[in-house]
């Protein structure tokens, strides 16, 4: 699943990512796309907090479900 938050403001887009990810299974990758600055550093800082497995490749997130 890809979803797309460019231009969504902090921390409405760690809240719509937090969502999407209630919908997946463990094991489910979430691929998400972002501003840079602080949507880059807060949401992916957010799903590790939160257990998830966390790689960030440009202003992509992707986002494995624990």
């Amino acid at each position: 699943m890809t979803l797309d938050l460019r231009g969504v403001p902090c921390p409405l887009n760690w809240v719509r990512t937090k969502l999407a990810l209630e919908e997946l299974r463990p094991g489910e990758r979430l691929e998400v796309l972002l501003d840079p600055g602080e949507p880059l550093e807060s949401v992916p800082a957010s799903a590790r907090a939160a257990g998830h497995d966390v790689t960030v490749e440009g202003e992509t997130v992707t986002i494995v479900r624990r």
